[in-house]
């Protein structure tokens, strides 16, 4: 996807994503922060060495991102600068809340008032993580490219 498209395409998610919580549907508007974040740190992957393991299968699943970014970090002191320790923490935390929400819905553990109420506060918290990720991914970016200029 050229650059113009991934633009287009970045902000598709984000506005549908801000339109879902603003409707309430704070489950749909989780879904497109998710992949937002997903995008964003293929993102820093591309700008660190790549978005593939070093047997070319790409890395997929966010978890799986975050592993290797926290990797990347010990040798990459710029994705250490923009994707912080803190930064990575709220990832963990906000995936965590995600992923124990969704098997709290399919087993049943919460009533479905508990999970309206969830649902809400994890839809609010992506909506400024997906901006500070999305701002570190982009600054990355800007910097890897004056970084490779300068070289």
């Amino acid at each position: 996807m050229a650059n113009q498209g991934k633009r287009k395409h970045y902000n598709e998610l984000t506005a549908r994503m801000n339109a879902a919580h603003k409707g309430k549907y704070y489950l749909e508007s989780s879904w497109f922060a998710y992949t937002v974040l997903e995008d964003r740190l293929l993102s820093a992957l591309r700008q660190s060495g790549g978005a593939n393991y070093k047997n070319n299968k790409p890395i997929r699943m966010l978890g799986k991102k975050m592993q290797e970014i926290t990797l990347r970090k010990k040798k990459d002191p710029l994705l250490s600068a923009y994707f912080s320790d803190q930064l990575m923490d709220r990832i963990h935390k906000w995936k965590e809340e995600r992923n124990n929400l969704t098997h709290a819905m399919a087993d049943g553990s919460k009533t479905m008032i508990e999970v309206d109420k969830a649902a809400y506060i994890l839809s609010n918290n992506a909506k400024e993580l997906v901006k500070d990720v999305s701002n570190a991914a982009q600054v990355l970016k800007k910097h890897r490219t004056k970084v490779a200029q300068s070289a």
